[in-house]
Parts: structure tokens; C-alpha cells; sequence
């Protein structure tokens, strides 16, 4: 983290001194030893020319103090207000509160005010990040306690939940934009955000270790198909790995939440239950219970839909017509073991990639089937994407590699 112009962030903090006091608490020093801001300085946008053209000898964040910076009442009030009308945050907090209560035991952790200052700023310059953490806190809660842990334990995922993206503030904003495409580099600056986070909180031996762990891991997955490490089964703590089903079950979370959107839930995890901790699916069905009876699903494009069964399936085929030549690298290896997996899933789920004109004649003869299969079909078009960028992820060199063809990607990306 310290090796970088941390130019996003450190716009971000001077910014905020333009409204909120913050001063230096130390000396600023460059990586070379030069000192670049005295100690008891204000921090505003004047210095951001000064700070961002060197490398920082330490996180910003240690230099810093304010006195307007927020704490755990300011968390809760913060929870309070974002679980008021949604329908699905009350369920979980009704379970929750039948035991130790949700706002006791946010209302218990303490943070290093430092810590308090980098929520402070998520809070004021990214407060998109802020709001989906504290959903992702409830889920966390709900789903430890679910699990059978302490609290001691749903103390640690609060504090994980609260910083698990933290990461994300050092990154250009643009990536933050759905509607970018993000180039190879962009993507791995995106890859780095658990690392980010990691090493910022490992600045603070006061807290659990497994806190730290959590957040570098909570892109992990029980197959080994996460980042940053790779790491698979048992060597992601479950803590990493509530933290992980949580964060990608978010989107269900919002009050817009359709059941559209349910289902592109429940698609999704059902053609990737391997890479979620065994038993923490089902707790989630509190999300859908009774929440959507008035919601009606989405009219579906019943020609888009049979095009993308005829790509979908025209892409396994050509794969398959490699594999039959005999082709075989580390690269290719790899995508065959993910697309026979995805395979049996289809199946499974009730389209026969060998057959697509089986599920396209099955739309014709009962077309109320077919905004069931429409969250399948495109969750399966990002498992092919996800592919694509997995093997740009692990092997930059040799995606396009010459030993084998790979033109099929083309269609996918």
C-alpha cells in the first residue's frame, strides 16, 4: 500500500478538510525522508499538490487527527436508519434481537480513533461504500449468529463488515462506475482492495487478528476460484467466508430489491454453492419469505433469451471441439475442469447444452417459464465472463497463447 501515490485517497482526505478540522497529529514524511507537512498543520485541498507527488513513508491515515469523526452511536444511528422500511434488514434484525441485540453489540466494539477516521471518510466522500458495508454488517450478525458464534465472534465481523471494502477508497472512483469497463490494469488495482485493507489494519495489533484475515480473504471461495491468494476449503476462516456470502447477497438487501433480482440470487448461488461455506446458503431464505407477494417479475425478451441459450450453448460446443482435437496446457486445463462444472450445473438446472433447441421449444410451448430460466442464462453468461477474467487474472502472458486457440473467448468478453 505504501509503495503507491495513494492519489484517490489522499484527494479524498484533503477534500474533507475543506469541511471537517483535521489536523496533523505528526510529521509527514516522504519515503526519502523528506518531511512534507509539520506536525499540528490543518489538513485542506491546498496541500493535495504537495502530498500526492511523493510516496508516503506512512498511511496518511497514522499522520492525522480530527475531533469530527465518527463513532460507534454514530454507527448505530447510521444502522437505524437504513434498516427503517426495508423489509428485509427488519427481518434479520427481529432474529437478531431475540438474542443479544444488534445495536448492544455495535454499540460494544471499540476502535482505534484512526479507524473511526477512515470510516469518517467513507462516510463523507464515499458514502455509497459506507451504506453497503452496514448491510453487509446486518447479514454478517444474522448469519454468525445463525452459525453459533460468540459474541465475541459477531463482534469480529462487525468490525470486517466495517472495513472490508475499505480497500476501495484508495482506488481510482471511476472503476466504482457500473456502467466502466474496466481495462487488465484497472482490474488488478481492483484485485488489490483486500490487500489494501489488509495491510491498513494490521497497522493495529490491539486488534483480532482474524479481523485482518477476514477482510484480505473475503474474495476467496471454497473452490479456490477467489483472489487474492487462491486459497480453497478450510484455509478461508469462516468469518472470510460469512463475509463473502454476505457481500455478494448484498444487492438482495436494497429496498428496491425486486424479486427479479431474488431470483438472479438464488440462480447464482445455486451454480456456485461450491464456493460458499457449507450451511450458510440456506440461513438467507429470510431475504425472500413472504417479502415479494405483491412483486411481479419483469417482462422477459423471449427472442433475447433464445439467442443467449444458442450463444451459450455454441460457446461449450466450440470448447468442446478443442478438447476433442487433443489440446491441452496449463491454461486450457484449467478451462475445461471450470466448463465441465458448468455444465452439470446447466443440466441440473434443466438445459442440456447439447440440446439448446430442447429449452428454446420449451418457451415456446409454456412461455410463463421463461423469466425462470431469465437469471440463469445470464448468470451463466457471467460465469463465462468470470472465466475470461480469471484466466487473465492468473496467467496475463499466456491468455491469448498461440498453443491453443482460444478465439471462442471473444464472444464471452
Amino acid at each position: 500500500m505504501n509503495e503507491l501515490r495513494d492519489e484517490h485517497y489522499v484527494r479524498a482526505v484533503t477534500e474533507l478538510g475543506d469541511t471537517h478540522k483535521i489536523v496533523t497529529s505528526q510529521d509527514i514524511y516522504s519515503k526519502n525522508g523528506v518531511m512534507l507537512v509539520a506536525s499540528g498543520v490543518a489538513i485542506t485541498s491546498k496541500l493535495y499538490d504537495r502530498l500526492v507527488h511523493h510516496v508516503l513513508l506512512k498511511p496518511l491515515d497514522l499522520s492525522l487527527s480530527s475531533e469530527q469523526v465518527i463513532n460507534a452511536e454514530t454507527i448505530w444511528r447510521d444502522t437505524q436508519n437504513l434498516i427503517l422500511g426495508n423489509s428485509k434488514l427488519e427481518r434479520m434484525v427481529d432474529i437478531i434481537d431475540k438474542g443479544f441485540p444488534l445495536r448492544k453489540g455495535i454499540l460494544s466494539i471499540h476502535l482505534p480513533k484512526t479507524l473511526t477516521f477512515k470510516l469518517t471518510v467513507a462516510r463523507e466522500k464515499y458514502p455509497d461504500i459506507y451504506q453497503r458495508s452496514l448491510s453487509i454488517l446486518i447479514m454478517c450478525v444474522y448469519l454468525a449468529r445463525c452459525d453459533g458464534m460468540s459474541l465475541d465472534e459477531e463482534g469480529y465481523m462487525i468490525i470486517a463488515a466495517l472495513f472490508h471494502d475499505m480497500g476501495m477508497l484508495h482506488i481510482n472512483p471511476v472503476l466504482l462506475d457500473p456502467h466502466h469497463v474496466m481495462s487488465r490494469e484497472e482490474r488488478r488495482h481492483l484485485y488489490a482492495h483486500p490487500l489494501t485493507a489488509y495491510l491498513f489494519l494490521h497497522e493495529f495489533p490491539e486488534l483480532p487478528r482474524y479481523i485482518a484475515d477476514a477482510v484480505l480473504d473475503h474474495h476467496e471461495r471454497m473452490d479456490g476460484r477467489g483472489y487474492p491468494r487462491g486459497l480453497r476449503g478450510n484455509k478461508i476462516s469462516r468469518y472470510a467466508q460469512i463475509l463473502a456470502i454476505a457481500e455478494v447477497s448484498a444487492r438482495a438487501l436494497e429496498p428496491s430489491a425486486t424479486l427479479d433480482q431474488w431470483k438472479k440470487l438464488e440462480w447464482m448461488l445455486k451454480l456456485n454453492y461450491k464456493q460458499f461455506g457449507s450451511g450458510l446458503i440456506g440461513h438467507l431464505s429470510v431475504l425472500r419469505d413472504g417479502s415479494d407477494a405483491d412483486v411481479t417479475v419483469n417482462s422477459c425478451d423471449t427472442d433475447a433469451l433464445v439467442a443467449q441459450v444458442r450463444l451459450i450453448a455454441k460457446l461449450l460446443e466450440d470448447f468442446g471441439q478443442y478438447s476433442d482435437a487433443g489440446h491441452s496446457n496449463e491454461v486450457y486445463d484449467f478451462a475445461q475442469a471450470r466448463l465441465a462444472g458448468l455444465r452439470l450445473e446447466l443440466l441440473e438446472a434443466g438445459f442440456d447444452p447439447h440440446d439448446p433447441e430442447e429449452l428454446i421449444q420449451r418457451f415456446i410451448d409454456d412461455p410463463d417459464c421463461v423469466p425462470e430460466y431469465e437469471p440463469l442464462l445470464q448468470e451463466t453468461h457471467w460465469q463465462l465472463k468470470t472465466l475470461v477474467l480469471d484466466i487473465s487474472r492468473h496467467w496475463p502472458e499466456q491468455e491469448r497463447s498461440k498453443e491453443v486457440n482460444y478465439a471462442w473467448l471473444g464472444d464471452i468478453s
